[in-house]
């Protein structure tokens, strides 16, 4: 019988996703299951299995725990095996840009393999990797705004971030950037500077629909102070489920770049989902470490 891994995420998204009912899909699909909990303390004995996938059962949070431990295990033969994101979490913007579900059929019919690329960060106390994206201007100040107003059982989250959203657009003040995207300099003043390694960022927005996540490239999205009411209808438009004509090319800047330096002239600043809590306008540099993982998709 084939061998899988099971890393659960038991609290993510709102943990409608008991324990036993995912084993109970993934051997019925033909597997025999090693499972490990992400609360539990023992989760890198997962390191040491042998399996022909991995399934990772959780958010993009869970993805990222999944990628720090992959990295800090250098020579561990699992780095070829195959991963299936099972997404259980609020936003899955990993999932989403593959168009993964987290049905019982979606674990049998995933036969494709996607390279994984992730970046390598340089520059940054808290974090040297990511696998959404890093950037600096309205999204991590919108994760602090989120974090500030606490849960709200009456209001789905995604309406809800996207409402902050809006009004951050309206008051933000836009900042001072040089970036130097491989070897083009860019400067001005922003209202956002995202390199993203997927399509989706923050409350399910595809701010980088030319991604590709095994390609070696990465997507530089800028959205420039003057632009400010262009993006705030694009952003009206996801919010009210309309279609007013708006495209992202008419408020951002898009380009793929392999590597980038940044300094950002202000706080705000994000490496995946998590902030960058004492960002002091140090230079960030960024390559794009290719083909880090392998992922099965539809």
């Amino acid at each position: 019988m084939k061998k899988a891994i099971l890393v659960h995420n038991p609290t993510a998204g709102d943990g409608n996703h008991e324990k036993d009912d995912l084993i109970n899909k993934i051997e019925e699909a033909g597997y025999e299951v090693s499972y490990f909990s992400t609360d539990d303390l023992l989760l890198k004995q997962f390191l040491k299995k042998k399996a022909e996938v991995i399934f990772v059962a959780g958010g993009d949070g869970t993805v990222q725990k999944f990628t720090q431990l992959m990295i800090e295990a250098k020579d561990s033969e699992l780095q070829q095996v195959p991963v299936q994101v099972l997404p259980y979490g609020t936003a899955n913007n990993i999932a989403t840009t593959f168009n993964l579900k987290a049905s019982e059929e979606a674990i049998e019919a995933q036969t494709s393999k996607t390279g994984f690329d992730i970046g390598m960060v340089e520059g940054l106390e808290e974090a040297h990797f990511f696998i959404e994206g890093i950037g600096c201007g309205i999204f991590p100040k919108l994760v602090r705004t989120m974090k500030a107003l606490g849960d709200d059982e009456k209001q789905d989250e995604i309406t809800r971030s996207l409402k902050e959203l809006l009004k951050l657009i309206e008051t933000y003040e836009a900042r001072e950037a040089i970036i130097i995207a491989d070897d083009h300099e860019i400067t001005g003043k922003f209202l956002l500077v995202e390199l993203m390694n997927i399509r989706y960022i923050g409350p399910n927005i595809e701010l980088a629909p030319n991604a590709e996540t095994g390609d070696g490239h990465f997507e530089l999205v800028t959205v420039r102070n003057e632009k400010r009411e262009e993006f705030k209808l694009y952003i009206q438009d996801h919010l009210n489920g309309r279609n007013s004509g708006k495209k992202l090319e008419d408020f951002a800047d898009l380009q793929k770049v392999k590597t980038m330096r940044l300094k950002w002239k202000g706080k705000d600043v994000h490496v995946d989902d998590e902030i960058v809590e004492n960002y002091r306008q140090q230079e960030i540099k960024v390559k794009n470490q290719q083909g880090f993982f392998t992922f099965l998709t539809p």
